[in-house]
């Protein structure tokens, strides 16, 4: 296939689009990838059911602005958080691409888990192997193909709608969610709605556009041209020991030309031709090429995880300066993040001076007003109430119109504060201020005071 890098395997010259019916490859890759995706799958069902302290695991409550993670809130507050989590993010795409390939694609991305593992084995129970779905799908339509379509794709839409409910979960919380499924459709409409269209997304998703995502959609393998290089880890065929292909008698290369590494391929490629974007890693043809091997008593490894020195020169280099690079960045960013998350406290606050006009007052008696508004932020998960006091010095009085503050959880709340002192009997620059809550100290700070004509 000459013009394989200019035209998708899915698309014929008439622009139409070919179906995938890739067979089932059973083999030492896909018994290790089910390991992995079975046990994401149910990390991801369960993670809205796992209690941890008085929440669930994860709970993404957008409307009320906080976002808890096993126990720890974070609000909208903590954006260094977000911003540590967003880079770490991007350094990890570099970074385990550049060393692995496209490994995230094959075995832990979404679009692969649901649709290898979840569809497209339900669509296999229902319908039959690769051969009978063909057939079926050429046949003309009657009662019985009617059927088993019509089985097929309501098999379909109550997978798609435990999932739906299931991410639903995620952002309103469980309770809510069983609540809402307990009194019906009617008393919660915009649920109701949210979940169908949810619904209707994963179905169409998995049901017709499926492998589409991957060669069409996804930037993830247009971002690999750059990512990677020769000593990035690839599924690839070693084309020096299996050219030129012939038959099992003929004794030629180790290639065969039984095309089985084409028909269990979910997006349709020819391995054969190369690195292609296509491409998700997920070995099926590894596992497919190897049976072969087998059979016929040669070698396995035809195809294989390797890089693409690996395959051409038979020499790897998997620890070169852009690996130790982002290595150690990526490792002082986590660490950054664990840090700052150790050290983190339910509760935060700011002294800044009044921006309104007399700060500075001179009372009758002579002492000095300084005007300031305390800013108190509640990370925690229920009401504080929190005092502010002088840790220093005895000459200047303190006044908090309203102490103890409450703050109410996940909120923010401001209160004015006033400073007076007596210039002859305090010289100082500054005072620290103390902020306490029934947990203990929230923290302090050093906040200067001004005079009058200063």
């Amino acid at each position: 296939m000459s013009d394989f890098r200019e035209t998708l395997y899915t698309i014929d010259k008439g622009g139409n689009r070919k179906w995938v019916y890739p067979t089932f490859a059973p083999g030492r890759f896909f018994k290790r990838r089910s390991v992995v995706v079975y046990a994401l799958l149910v990390l991801l069902v369960s993670m809205p059911w796992i209690p941890v302290g008085d929440s669930q695991a994860i709970l993404l409550d957008i409307p009320h602005r906080r976002f808890i993670f096993f126990g720890e809130t974070f609000w909208a507050t903590d954006t260094k958080f977000l911003f540590l989590v967003l880079i770490i993010s991007g350094l990890s795409l570099f970074f385990f691409t550049a060393l692995l390939g496209r490994v995230w694609c094959g075995w832990a991305c979404p679009q692969t888990v649901f649709l290898e593992f979840v569809f497209r084995p339900l669509e296999r129970l229902i319908e039959g192997d690769r051969a009978r779905r063909l057939r079926l799908d050429a046949a003309p339509w009657t009662a019985q193909k009617a059927l088993i379509k019509g089985t097929k794709y309501v098999a379909f839409a109550a997978v798609a709608w435990f999932i739906a409910s299931t991410l639903l979960a995620y952002f309103i919380g469980r309770e809510p969610l069983m609540m809402m499924m307990g009194e019906g459709p009617n008393n919660h409409i915009s649920t109701f709605v949210v979940t169908l269209f949810l619904m209707v997304i994963v179905l169409f998703e998995f049901g017709w556009f499926r492998e589409q995502f991957c060669t069409v959609l996804c930037p993830y393998a247009r971002f690999q041209s750059v990512l990677m290089d020769r000593d990035s880890l690839i599924v690839g065929y070693d084309k020096a020991r299996g050219e030129p292909r012939g038959n099992a008698k003929e004794r030629k290369g180790d290639c065969v030309d039984c095309g089985l590494c084409v028909r269990v391929c979910p997006t349709g490629i020819d391995i054969r031709n190369g690195t292609q974007l296509e491409c998700i890693q997920c070995a099926s043809c590894i596992d497919a090429c190897d049976s072969i091997m087998s059979k016929v008593g040669r070698a396995s490894g035809l195809i294989r995880y390797d890089t693409e020195r690996g395959l051409l020169e038979k020499r790897r280099r998997f620890l070169r300066p852009r690996i130790v690079v982002y290595a150690c960045l990526w490792i002082a960013l986590l660490g950054t993040f664990a840090t700052l998350l150790l050290l983190r406290k339910e509760g935060e606050f700011l002294v800044i001076r009044q921006t309104k006009a007399e700060l500075i007052q001179r009372l009758p008696d002579g002492r000095i007003t300084n005007q300031f508004k305390v800013h108190i932020g509640n990370k925690s998960d229920e009401t504080r109430n929190y005092r502010i006091s002088l840790v220093r010095p005895d000459a200047v009085v303190l006044v908090a119109p309203l102490s103890p503050f409450p703050v109410a959880s996940g909120e923010s709340a401001t209160m004015p504060l006033f400073v007076q002192f007596d210039e002859n009997a305090f010289k100082g620059r500054s005072i620290l201020i103390q902020v306490d809550d029934e947990k203990g100290s929230v923290g302090r700070q050093e906040v200067p005071l001004l005079r009058p004509g200063r």
